[in-house]
C-alpha cells in the first residue's frame, strides 16, 4: 500500500500549490511544505516519500521549519512497521501526538443512488465555482478545528481542475452546499476535502458527492480509492464499503522559541 501513501503525498503537494506563495522542498526522500498560513498541524507538513533515517528525516524538516519560524507536523503510519523508526524518533526529539485518522481504501466503483431532493452536482469548471468550493470547506471544516485563514490562501485553482483531478459542488435548491474531489497519481485515486454545509446535512449529500469524487477518479485511471477519515465522515465511509488499512498519525513540534 506504498502508492497509497505516495498519493497522499503527491496530492498534498498538488494542493499546497494552490497557494501562490508556498515553499517546498521536495528531497529524494521526503517533501516539506510551508503555505502562508502558520498552523503547525495542517499548512506545515513533512512527509517521508523514501529510504531516509527517521533522524534526518527529523533534521531536515526542523532545519527547513525553523527557518521559517514555523511549527510543523511529520505525517507517519501508525501500525506499519516501515514507520515505527519516524515514532521512535519524533518522541525522542520532543514531538507530540496532535491527531489521528484513519487511512481507509475502496477497491471498486461507488454505488450511485438517486440524488437526494433538490440536489444537483456538477463539476468546479471556474474561478467562481473554486471559490465556492473554498467557501464551504472553511465552514465545514471549522467544526474539526481548521482555522478559517488557511482556505483563504488557496488562490491558484489549477490544481482544482487538473487533467489528473475531479472537483465536484453540491447544490441544495440552486445553493451550494456539498465539495468533495479526487486526484490520481501512482494507481489510487484519493479522496480529499469532502464536506457538507451543517445546515444541509442528514440528507445523504455527503454520500452523494464521495460517490462522484470515487467514480471519477477510477475513470481517470485510478486502481483503488483511498482518503484519510474525519470522525464525522468515517460511519459514512463505511457504509460504502471503505475499509481501513493504518492511521495517520500527525506528530507535532512547535514553533522555535524567539
Amino acid at each position: 500500500m506504498a502508492d497509497v501513501h505516495l498519493n497522499l503525498v503527491g496530492s498534498s503537494r498538488q494542493l499546497f500549490e494552490l497557494d501562490p506563495r508556498v515553499e517546498i522542498e521536495a528531497g529524494p526522500a521526503w517533501l516539506f511544505g510551508a503555505g502562508r498560513s502558520s498552523h503547525p498541524a495542517i499548512s506545515n507538513a513533512a512527509f517521508r516519500t523514501g529510504d531516509v533515517s527517521a533522524e534526518e528525516l527529523l533534521t531536515r524538516a526542523q532545519s527547513f521549519f525553523d527557518a521559517r519560524g514555523r511549527g510543523f507536523s511529520v505525517w507517519m503510519r501508525a501500525g506499519v512497521p516501515d514507520d515505527d523508526d519516524v515514532a521512535e524518533a519524533a518522541q525522542a526529539a520532543g514531538l507530540n501526538s496532535v491527531f489521528e485518522m484513519p487511512e481507509m481504501v475502496l477497491e471498486k466503483r461507488a454505488e450511485e443512488r438517486p440524488l437526494p431532493p433538490g440536489v444537483e452536482l456538477r463539476r468546479v469548471e471556474s474561478a467562481a465555482d473554486a471559490d465556492r468550493f473554498w467557501q464551504i470547506a472553511t465552514s465545514a471544516y471549522s467544526d474539526n478545528g481548521f482555522p478559517p485563514e488557511i482556505f483563504s490562501y488557496y488562490e491558484d485553482h489549477a490544481g482544482l481542475v487538473a487533467d489528473n483531478a475531479a472537483t465536484f459542488l453540491a447544490e441544495l435548491e440552486g445553493k451550494p452546499v456539498g465539495i468533495a474531489m479526487t486526484i490520481v497519481s501512482h494507481g489510487v485515486a484519493g479522496v480529499y476535502w469532502v464536506g457538507t454545509l451543517a445546515e444541509a446535512r442528514g440528507r445523504g449529500i455527503g454520500e452523494a458527492v464521495t460517490t462522484a469524487a470515487v467514480n471519477a477518479g477510477l475513470d481517470l485511471g485510478g486502481e483503488i480509492v483511498s482518503l484519510q477519515a474525519s470522525p464525522m465522515g468515517e460511519p459514512v465511509y463505511r457504509r460504502m464499503g471503505f475499509e481501513t488499512i493504518y492511521r495517520y498519525r500527525l506528530l507535532m513540534r512547535s514553533p522555535p522559541k524567539g
